[in-house]
């Protein structure tokens, strides 16, 4: 699924509403700036980018303000998920080692 603008400022809506912060509207900028995030990261990259930047932060919200700092929140999003797959790794190979003495 090919995420668009509309769906990440649905998802930044739905984040914010599960954390009980403030979202405020910020038309039409925010259209702008949510497809070019969209058409930008890969879609599960910045939904997850998304939710970690509204819960480590505190309100009130704007789409623009996550865009700017957006790279950072990627970044971060990518980096744990490679630790998190080199460990799985890791540990499956640790597995089959001691299966195999």
């Amino acid at each position: 699924m090919n995420l668009t603008g509309q769906d990440l400022i649905k998802h930044f809506k739905e984040c914010c509403e599960k954390r009980n912060k403030l979202f405020i509207p910020d038309s039409p900028r925010q259209e702008a700036v949510a497809d070019a995030l969209a058409k930008f990261y890969n879609n599960e990259s910045l939904l997850k980018a998304c939710d970690s930047f509204i819960k480590s932060n505190s309100g009130p919200f704007l789409v623009f303000d996550f865009a700017v700092q957006s790279k950072t929140y990627v970044d971060r999003i990518q980096f744990d998920s490679k630790s998190n797959e080199k460990f799985k790794d890791v540990v499956k190979q640790t597995k089959l080692r001691m299966e195999q003495e």
